[in-house]
């Protein structure tokens, strides 16, 4: 979807539909620049679509040369195969277009040993200095090194089955720089634990000005109480989206890069970027359950990349908060927020709590089952490696690169505990 200035409004007939006759836009009825939907009144902030075009083909080329899923012009799914290239790779051709082209091999062959070695020691918890000495042992720059690494994790991701539960959580990484942070997004599977796709904001293109991320104070910090149920801690959230100078606006710190090459798009593209990659690798195509982190503009995303599911009934949307074991009681029922949701909340034999309010369709998951927990372990997982890895003084996309091949080493653990279970 290369429009996103499109109504996110669940019940309304033009949810995901581009130009619409209803649609007025540039107006500002909240102070900030936003678009109205006449159908239901909606009126969401507007968006970059510029950006995001950028964005949106970047990864749709990126997923056709290490997948084949898609054509890499024109972003068709209508693949066949097309016989072998000159050096005698297989081809594919676009039944659309009816252009050819052939899978990407991710690794040069001369650095296969390279990468090799540094997935082993990102295995080992090895310090980050001792990376950068095995490339330069090997005459290859660490960068180019990072890149290739991070193409092979990318592409082992991407050739996990298509699933229909997951769940999806926010975070933030340091790199080099006082202050700077990756924010980022990470996807797992809910029912195998398998990690689907993780991005950050950082682009290897300079975006237009609309579309990069600065520094901002998006709201007063939120003050919680040691004692603040689940549902009270959604609820404080919900008035801190209010106090923001725009619904879709989050603040991660300076965020300052060195190199013009690159920039940090804002996190609100990202999430619509991190939810069409999903959608193209076929996860929730047909229906199923994704859970989110409680962050607005992670709806609007979702829903929007996923209009298709959600207008036929096939998806349930979730927030979550907390997280409980065991048996559950029903503990509360609110309507929280701008958009008054239902949340339930529920308390464990230890009185710990967990709400969560179903946004979109209707979930058949128990309460047990709707949680964040495959995804907190990953960012757990990921956070704790790069810690000890003492990979916070690389640049921001050394520590991308590094982050995805820890993300594919996480899933291949997971796949591993899955085998042996067996």
């Amino acid at each position: 979807m290369l429009d996103l200035n499109v109504c996110k409004s669940r019940h309304c007939k033009n949810l995901g539909v581009a130009n619409a006759p209803e649609y007025e836009y540039n107006v500002r009825p909240l102070g900030f620049l936003s678009m109205r939907c006449g159908a239901c009144s909606a009126t969401p902030p507007m968006l970059d679509n510029q950006s995001y075009g950028l964005m949106w083909r970047y990864w749709h080329q990126q997923i056709a040369l290490l997948t084949g899923k898609r054509c890499p012009s024109c972003a068709s799914r209508k693949i066949k195969r097309f016989g072998q290239s000159a050096n005698g790779k297989p081809r594919l051709c676009c039944n659309q277009c009816d252009k050819t082209f052939s899978i990407r091999t991710p690794v040069m062959k001369g650095q296969q040993a390279l990468v090799e070695q540094i997935q082993d020691q990102l295995q080992t918890a090895a310090n980050g200095d001792l990376l950068k000495q095995l490339a330069a042992q090997k005459g290859v720059h660490f960068d180019r090194a990072c890149e290739q690494l991070k193409r092979s994790a990318l592409q082992a991701l991407w050739l996990e089955p298509s699933a229909t539960q997951m769940a999806s959580v926010v975070f933030t990484l340091p790199y080099k720089g006082k202050g700077n942070q990756l924010w980022g997004i990470v996807t797992t599977d809910k029912q195998t634990g398998r990690i689907l796709h993780i991005s950050t904001t950082l682009f290897p293109v300079y975006l237009p000005t609309l579309g990069r991320y600065q520094s901002c104070v998006d709201a007063p910090p939120l003050l919680t109480q040691a004692n603040d149920s689940s549902i009270e801690l959604a609820n404080k959230q919900e008035q801190r989206f209010l106090l923001r100078q725009q619904f879709d606006r989050c603040d991660f710190g300076p965020a300052i890069l060195g190199n013009k090459t690159h920039s940090h798009a804002l996190p609100v593209l990202t999430a619509h970027a991190h939810f069409s990659v999903l959608n193209s690798l076929d996860h929730g195509n047909s229906g199923g359950v994704h859970a989110l982190y409680h962050e607005v503009f992670l709806r609007g995303a979702c829903i929007t990349q996923f209009a298709h599911a959600v207008k036929n009934h096939h998806m349930a949307l979730i927030y979550v908060k907390g997280e409980t074991k065991g048996e559950l009681q029903l503990a509360n029922i609110r309507k929280l927020g701008w958009w008054q949701n239902q949340w339930q909340e529920y308390r464990d034999e230890s009185g710990t709590t967990k709400a969560y309010s179903v946004l979109v369709g209707k979930s058949e998951l128990l309460p047990e089952e709707i949680c964040l927990s495959t995804a907190n372990q990953a960012v757990e997982f990921i956070q704790q490696r790069m810690q000890k890895l003492d990979l916070a003084q690389f640049t921001a996309s050394r520590v991308e690169s590094l982050m995805v091949a820890l993300a594919a080493q996480y899933t291949e653990n997971e796949r591993d505990k899955q085998s042996s279970s067996r």
